[in-house]
């Protein structure tokens, strides 16, 4: 596969993220299931589906062999699956729910520079001075949108802001946990396809009456489809093969597709409007994904 190919894999799944969190607010607005229903069936169907192109490829064997090894790991990609997949699914779902796909989508775009404020406070580090102006760029971008300048309103509920950046700090474990699996040559989609699919079968404890009639529904069946197909099948084997022909530089500058994706597309589908002020911090946000790109090169 060529670069361009590969950046255009990765730039495709930020763009069906995007569309999923669309599909994901049309959905609520149709029905009366809960995030914890929709995270339930998106990780059973789409980790089953996943898992089964892996089998009908014959790279499916190697990973079970390897992990029947170390007993211990099979722990490690289950844990993956409970807080690095499904809690990330549930967290974002949740925010959508309350606030919109185009809100929850940028205020999750920040969340990788703020992860940098951890880790310096963890390490005792002073961080970079690249890092020290996404921070900036992504703190003062998600106040602008979330208030529209003025400190005493909120243009975006708190709880759907709170949900956003709980969804970004579980995403933000699942992209370091499960790098001691991955060393073990074990494949990203086996640990990501079974992953879902454990954790899914496991949210079936936290589901009373569980009727899965109402996701055949004419007004909801096509969003539920969607969102297990494009927004997660597809987008994670387009990402995790282009990701291996792309530096992960040039693969946060393609996600940024999403965040963009996520408020045109709101805008198409749903009318959502942002003034000039919001328009702005949305603008900090990408600036903020893009700047240690960018400032890399001016040391």
């Amino acid at each position: 596969m060529n670069r361009n190919s590969a950046l255009f894999l990765v730039g495709l799944a930020g763009v069906c993220w995007a569309s999923s969190g669309v599909s994901v607010q049309n959905f609520f607005l149709h029905s009366d299931k809960s995030p914890a229903e929709l995270t339930n069936i998106r990780m059973c169907a789409a980790g089953f589906i996943m898992l089964l192109i892996l089998a009908l490829r014959g790279k499916i064997l190697l990973p079970i062999k390897i992990l029947n090894r170390r007993p211990r790991l099979w722990f490690d990609v289950f844990i993956y699956g409970i807080i690095g997949v499904v809690m990330v699914q549930f967290t974002y779902f949740q925010a959508i729910s309350i606030g919109g796909a185009a809100a929850t989508t940028v205020i999750l775009s920040a969340t990788p520079a703020m992860v940098v404020i951890w880790s310096s406070l963890y390490n005792r580090k002073i961080p970079e001075r690249k890092d020290i102006i996404a921070v900036i760029f992504a703190i003062v971008g998600v106040f602008l949108m979330v208030t529209g300048g003025n400190p005493q309103r909120l243009l975006v509920p708190l709880s759907c802001v709170l949900w956003s950046l709980a969804s970004g700090a579980v995403f933000a474990f699942s992209a370091i946990f499960p790098k001691h699996i991955f060393a073990k040559k074990i494949s990203p989609a086996f640990v990501t396809s079974a992953g879902m699919f454990s954790g899914g079968l496991l949210t079936f404890l936290f589901i009373d009456d569980y009727n899965l009639l109402p996701f055949f529904y004419p007004e909801t069946f096509f969003n539920v489809t969607w969102i297990i197909i494009f927004g997660t099948v597809i987008a994670f084997f387009a990402f995790n093969a282009g990701l291996k022909f792309v530096t992960s530089e040039e693969a946060s500058i393609m996600t940024m597709t999403e965040p963009v994706s996520s408020v045109l597309l709101s805008f198409l589908i749903f009318g959502a409007t942002f003034g000039k002020v919001e328009m702005f911090g949305i603008f900090l946000v990408l600036a903020a994904i893009i700047s240690p790109v960018v400032l890399k090169n001016f040391k």
